[in-house]
């Protein structure tokens, strides 16, 4: 990972994070409370980073970012590689910016690691050492990621529950870093000290899992009818391949192997749902047990009976909600 620079932004407010899995609702769930609370947003999300890569992120929409201004959506090209310790020195200067504009920055999206990494920081000594991330992606292309997830299972298995074996980079990361420290992640986490560099308060956005599977594979349907595939087909065309290969962003992936003819459009289509629905169970386990997540169940309420929930349990916070 990149240099973790040592952070404290002075400010008595406190940053709100709007978490939840995929298609819960945090786009417009974050953009209101935005206007109503002269806020700006600040993607948390590990994939909208990425110029180009539109329908399948379900980035905010042209118009949705005309109403509120987003940070850190389209930064970086999908060949670049960016690292968690990166994308929180990005967001911490965002929200320096924000603060000093007397704008309150909320946090939207849905990738844990980045939440992580911006609340909490890392533990000494987190930085890449490419001899070894070399070392880790050779074994992982010659033994395959079945074997190393095993192995991640035998050095720290209540990490190992957490990621799915086809979440290659997380388990490469792992094995990296303990190679690296002598010690499993999971470890050298719980013997980090927390250094927040702001007082912050995670929202997280839930509701019954049936219902939120079906929203997930109509969104499926929706990017389909959006374009995914003509998307990805020009992506194709300018050389981003190998990076639907590496980085294997859900939608992106499943869609170019249809389009190298190994599978029918049929079977991604279906491989993106399925996929889909096991990233939100990820996600969900993740702010369950990693982050200090104040639940926010948005089922039959309409988005005003959501804000207004957000707003009591932030009240508990602050004493009252930004003006």
């Amino acid at each position: 990972m990149s240099s973790n620079k040592y952070y404290k932004v002075d400010t008595n407010k406190i940053i709100p994070f709007i978490v939840g899995p995929t298609a819960v609702g945090k786009t417009s769930v974050g953009i209101e409370l935005a206007k109503r609370w002269k806020g700006e947003i600040i993607s948390v999300d590990s994939r909208q980073i990425y110029k180009k890569l539109d329908i399948g992120t379900a980035k905010p929409t042209e118009e949705q970012q005309k109403l509120v201004n987003h940070y850190l959506i389209d930064v970086k090209d999908p060949g670049e590689r960016i690292s968690a310790g990166e994308y929180r020195n990005m967001a911490i200067d965002r929200v320096e910016k924000l603060l000093s504009k007397d704008k309150l920055p909320i946090f939207v999206g849905g990738s844990g690691m980045y939440v992580r990494a911006v609340t909490q920081g890392f533990f000494q000594g987190s930085r890449t050492d490419e001899k070894i991330r070399t070392e880790v992606q050779k074994e992982l292309e010659k033994k395959g990621k079945e074997e190393m997830h095993a192995r991640l299972e035998e050095i720290d298995p209540e990490y190992a529950e957490k990621i799915h074996m086809n979440d290659t980079k997380r388990v490469t990361r792992a094995l990296e870093i303990y190679r690296m420290k002598g010690k499993p992640p999971t470890k050298l986490y719980k013997e980090q000290k927390e250094n927040p560099p702001f007082p912050f308060v995670v929202f997280g956005l839930k509701m019954d899992r049936d219902k939120l599977y079906k929203r997930i594979n109509q969104r499926v349907y929706e990017m389909i009818d959006m374009g995914l595939v003509e998307e990805v087909e020009k992506l194709r065309k300018q050389g981003y391949i190998e990076t639907f290969k590496r980085i294997k962003t859900i939608g992106y992936y499943e869609v170019n192997q249809f389009l190298e003819g190994k599978i029918t459009k049929k079977e991604a289509i279906e491989n993106i749902k399925q996929n889909s629905r096991n990233l939100a169970k990820r996600q969900i386990s993740w702010f369950k047990n990693q982050t200090d997540t104040n639940w926010i169940n948005i089922d039959n309420k309409s988005q005003n009976e959501i804000i207004e929930q957000i707003e009591k349990k932030y009240r508990g916070e602050n004493e009252s909600p930004p003006n």
